[in-house]
Parts: C-alpha cells; sequence; structure tokens
C-alpha cells in the first residue's frame, strides 16, 4: 500500500515530496522542513505536517512511484444555477446595506469515480502549463491535486515575492480584461488589500498589470514585492505571520475585510464545507525559504467520492449568468488538466 505523502512544485518540472507518516504540530520544528496544509478559515491549531522522508524529484519520477492505473470515469452532477442563486442574492443584499463591497462565494461540483483510480492524476502533472504550480497530498483514503495560478507568497531576495490574481475571461477573450470596467475594479482591491495588509511593515513593490493566459481562461495579474523593514534591518515576518497577514486576499475573501464580511464566509460554507479549497498550501524549508501557494483549481477526494470547486468575486454590478458561467469554466478547466473532464 502506497505511503502518505504530500508535494509541492519548487520550479519548472520539479516537486519537493514528502513522505508519511507525518508529524502534525502548531510550529515547524527547526531542524526539518514541513508541509503548511491548512483549511481555509485557519481552525486548524496544527497545521504543520513534518514528513518522515523527503526527497526532491521531477514529475516524471514523481509519477514513476506509483503503479501505472487507467484515468478514472466520473460521473459528474454540475450544480443548478438554481443552487447559486441564493448564495449570490445574499451576497448583493449585504453590498447593499454597506457590509462590504467585494465578496467571493464558492460552488462545489460532485462526482463519482469507477474503473480508474486517483494515482492516474500524478501523471497528469508533467502536462500542467507552465504558469500553473502543483501541489495536493494524500492521506489514507481522502486527498487533493491542484494547479493553481496563484502564489500567496515566496522566499525571494531577502523578501517575499506575492501578487494579485483577479478578473477572468475566456482565452478567446483575454484581450478585453484591460478595458472591464467591473474587472479592473475587481483587481484594484485586490491589490490595495495586498498593500494595506503589508505597507505597516516594510516596502512595497507593486510591478505592472498584465494578463496572464492559461489553457481556457485569462486573468488579470499583478506581481508585488514585499520587503520586511525593522529596527536592524533584518526582522524577518515568520511563514505563520505572512500567512495571517495575507490570507485570504480579497480574490478569494472578502473587501474591506469586515466582521460582517467574515461572518457572510463563514455562513455561506456551512452549506459547502470548503476545507481546503483557496487555503494556504506551503512549504517552508529548514534554511527558512518558504512558499506558499493559493489552494484554487484543484480536485478532492474520499473513496470515490470527487468533487472540483470554483470561486467568482461578487461585485454590486456583477451579474448572475455571468458569474454562474465564470464559476463553471474554472471547474472545466481543472477537469480538463486532470483528465475527468
Amino acid at each position: 500500500m502506497q505511503r502518505d505523502f504530500a508535494f509541492i512544485q519548487t520550479g519548472p518540472g520539479r516537486l519537493f515530496v514528502g513522505w508519511g507518516p507525518f508529524e502534525q504540530a502548531p510550529m515547524r520544528k527547526p531542524s526539518r522542513p514541513a508541509f503548511f496544509i491548512a483549511d481555509f478559515f485557519l481552525d486548524d491549531p496544527h497545521p504543520w505536517r513534518h514528513p518522515a522522508s523527503w526527497e526532491e524529484l521531477s514529475f516524471e519520477e514523481f509519477a514513476s512511484r506509483f503503479e501505472q492505473r487507467a484515468p478514472p470515469s466520473v460521473e459528474w452532477s454540475p450544480p443548478a444555477l438554481a443552487d447559486f442563486a441564493p448564495l449570490f442574492s445574499s451576497a448583493i443584499e449585504a453590498m447593499e446595506r454597506g457590509d462590504f463591497r467585494k465578496i467571493v462565494p464558492v460552488l462545489f461540483e460532485s462526482g463519482r469515480m469507477s474503473d480508474g483510480h486517483w494515482r492516474h492524476f500524478a501523471s497528469r502533472l508533467a502536462m500542467l502549463p507552465s504558469h500553473m504550480s502543483a501541489y495536493g497530498y494524500s492521506y489514507q483514503s481522502h486527498g487533493l491535486i491542484g494547479a493553481t495560478p496563484e502564489v500567496l507568497f515566496r522566499s525571494k531576495d531577502g523578501g517575499y515575492a506575492t501578487m494579485a490574481l483577479a478578473g477572468t475571461r475566456p482565452i478567446a477573450r483575454a484581450s478585453e480584461l484591460l478595458d472591464d470596467t467591473k474587472e479592473l475594479r475587481e483587481h484594484r482591491m485586490v491589490v490595495d488589500d495586498i498593500v494595506r495588509r503589508l505597507a505597516p511593515f516594510g516596502n512595497i513593490e507593486v510591478g505592472t498589470l498584465s494578463v496572464l493566459e492559461l489553457p481556457t481562461i485569462a486573468h488579470l495579474a499583478t506581481p508585488i514585492f514585499f520587503r520586511e523593514s525593522g529596527l536592524n534591518g533584518d526582522v524577518k515576518m515568520s511563514f505563520a505571520e505572512m500567512v495571517r497577514r495575507l490570507h485570504p486576499t480579497a480574490a478569494l475573501g472578502v473587501w474591506p475585510r469586515t466582521e460582517a464580511g467574515e461572518r457572510w464566509l463563514r455562513d455561506a460554507d456551512r452549506g459547502v464545507k470548503r476545507r481546503a479549497f483557496g487555503a494556504p498550501f506551503g512549504i517552508e524549508r529548514e534554511d527558512h525559504s518558504s512558499l506558499a501557494l493559493v489552494a484554487i483549481r484543484n480536485l478532492q477526494w474520499s473513496r470515490d467520492a470527487i468533487r472540483v470547486g470554483s470561486g467568482a468575486g461578487l461585485l454590486a454590478e456583477s451579474k448572475l449568468e455571468r458569474e454562474f458561467e465564470e464559476l463553471r469554466q474554472k471547474r472545466e478547466q481543472v477537469k480538463s488538466l486532470f483528465g475527468v473532464a
């Protein structure tokens, strides 16, 4: 039987892989690398997973560690517009009350796997686009595998590289993003949120807005670099503190950050249980080098049950049918990437 494992992409075609059993703890042990695998609301008091052993592998080497299995056949049950409409209406009403100006609800599509096996997903990693980062884990009978375009932060040059990623279009209409007032305003909220969260602690460099093109959809993207300033110039914010400062950005959470907004997200989650979807998924090494991804564009499974989630940023001018279609497009991209469309 295959051991438990976790992995995260650290470079082009390269993975850092940890093999179980895993030791869970509230903090990383200084002498060992550990994965940071949290729930979206950061309620888990022991998010650090210390592997029994670890190594760096290519995508192909990682896939070769598993018995080759056929791709699973999945019978999907897509959500209906009526499933999303109450969530949409609730968000718009809250914005009209002034509770917040942007919120990101999540919708899941569930299915049942038959014939093949989830281990086939490992063989798909080598086919992922260059602008997406692979990550995942398997624990006993459940697991997760994903390819995210969004980095929460990465240690770099004595500071941290992060990004704003918000605004979506089908790839054939990617050029519309730079002229769409709603998408540009939504993206600016994410940039402002990140800057506001980090600026009191150091220097911020906001890069140039661009369009990030993926296989079927495109996003607005802005690189941001943060370097902490301290009394001696060498104070370094911990991994956990960076997570608390940034997560969730306005790309996945609420803007501005208010108690009413957090209550709305938690109330909405009671019927969804997003678990790790949209949560930070990261690694910190012995030398304190760190990487935290935003766990979107993933498949979650438990035995033969499988699901794929997607989120959409709602503003006061959002249209129900357009947002519902964006949610579908994001889920279809994930299913296509891992061969279960």
